[in-house]
């Protein structure tokens, strides 16, 4: 090989690198961004308790429970409860749904059949694919919730 083409290769090379060392420093800022104040886990999610499951992250902040797609660039959540909203059903173990599987890194996953009201007040039904440490964090987070003030200061 001449040297033109070695200094072709090598740039190609540099850059290649480069652009993996941004995408790699992408994911950790948007995750920092995404779990600034927040408890964040990653969870499988379906809408509705029917289709496919998505792989999402799962954000419990002090007043709401917002769920964000797992891969992608934006901060904003895809969906947003308020916290004192859900209310989490029956819990079984994951059962041949390789991909719900997937967001199980203990190997004890738990399915969670959840309800929580969306801005307009309506009733939103879904399911969430949790391990069970992440499991223990968001039933503790629901049940630990302030209790509710009738009055205003």
């Amino acid at each position: 090989m001449d040297t033109s083409a070695l200094t072709i290769v090598e740039v190609v090379l540099v850059g290649l690198v480069l652009l993996a060392a941004a995408a790699v420093l992408s994911v950790y800022v948007r995750r920092r961004l995404i779990s600034h104040d927040s408890d964040v886990v990653s969870c499988g999610f379906r809408p509705g308790r029917t289709g496919g499951w998505r792989p999402s992250l799962l954000r419990m902040s002090a007043t709401s429970l917002q769920v964000f797609p797992l891969f992608g660039w934006s901060v904003r959540p895809s969906f947003s409860w308020t916290r004192r909203s859900v209310d989490l059903g029956v819990v079984t173990t994951l059962e041949d749904e390789s991909m719900a599987n997937a967001f199980d890194v203990q190997g004890r996953g738990r399915k969670v059949a959840a309800t929580a009201a969306v801005e307009s007040g309506d009733p939103m039904q879904f399911d969430l694919a949790l391990g069970l440490l992440s499991y223990t964090a968001l039933r503790y987070w629901v049940e630990s919730a302030p209790p509710a003030t009738t009055w205003h200061a």
